[in-house]
């Protein structure tokens, strides 16, 4: 956090030193919230909630009247989620269930339609936002409460801070063909409010929910179209405009 706090700073005073016209406008933001994967099919009984985060460099570009812009950026996020009741993990792990965490770390680029409202008594701006995220996953790590033993071994494996994007890793010496991919594509809604302090600059807060629709992960078990995992956050941005 501290060095996240740190690079926030330096974006702000990188920022502030532009000169930024009517039409487009730069900012910081962060966004905590939760973050959890859903499976949609039988394989997997549960998904499992965990900390959430994103936080970058926005950019707005606005069009006549100043009332509808186009918003991208580049951000870097983390999902802390789980999964609990794999049936192919509770036979490895000799009946008992095993609850799957999983820590992820990426940069995403979003897209999104920005709509906003003339000023409310000369301060305030309401605001709604539709668009998509593009969400390259860099790191993955899982760490699983039950030791397992692969098919073919005799000796207990326990996950723990396992590199999930490597070939070889240990999750795929328990199921064939395991694969956590490296690309998400997220549907985004949000909406929040806009406080005005000066003729450029803004601060402003919103509430956003980002519903994944490409598979995380799949194995030789499990059918991807019938059982997918998919990955969503609700996230509470604070951030300022220039």
């Amino acid at each position: 956090m501290k060095k996240t706090s740190i690079l926030l700073f330096v974006l702000m005073v990188s920022i502030k030193s532009f000169s930024i016209s009517d039409k487009i406008k730069l900012g910081i933001t962060v966004s905590p919230g939760i973050s959890w994967m859903k499976p949609t099919g039988k394989e997997i009984n549960n998904g499992v909630a965990g900390l959430g985060l994103q936080y970058g460099l926005k950019f707005e570009y606005y069009f006549k009247d100043q009332n509808y812009a186009i918003s991208s950026g580049l951000f870097g996020g983390i999902d802390g989620a789980g999964l609990h009741g794999r049936d192919t993990f509770t036979s490895l792990a000799g009946g008992k269930s095993v609850l799957e965490r999983y820590n992820i770390n990426y940069f995403m680029i979003p897209a999104y339609l920005k709509l906003k409202t003339n000023p409310i008594k000369s301060k305030y701006i309401v605001f709604g936002e539709l668009g998509f995220q593009n969400v390259f996953n860099v790191s993955a790590r899982a760490n699983y409460d039950n030791p397992m033993t692969p098919p073919g071994s005799t000796s207990p494996l326990l996950i723990s801070k396992e590199n999930i994007l490597r070939d070889g890793n240990d999750v795929q010496k328990l199921i064939s063909g395991f694969k956590y991919h490296i690309y998400d594509f997220r549907l985004s809604v949000g909406g929040g409010f806009e406080y005005i302090i000066n003729d450029k600059t803004t601060v402003f807060f919103a509430v956003h929910y980002h519903n994944g629709f490409v598979t995380t992960m799949n194995d030789a078990a499990v059918n991807p179209k019938s059982d997918a995992i998919v990955a969503r956050n609700v996230l509470f941005t604070f951030g300022a405009m220039f």
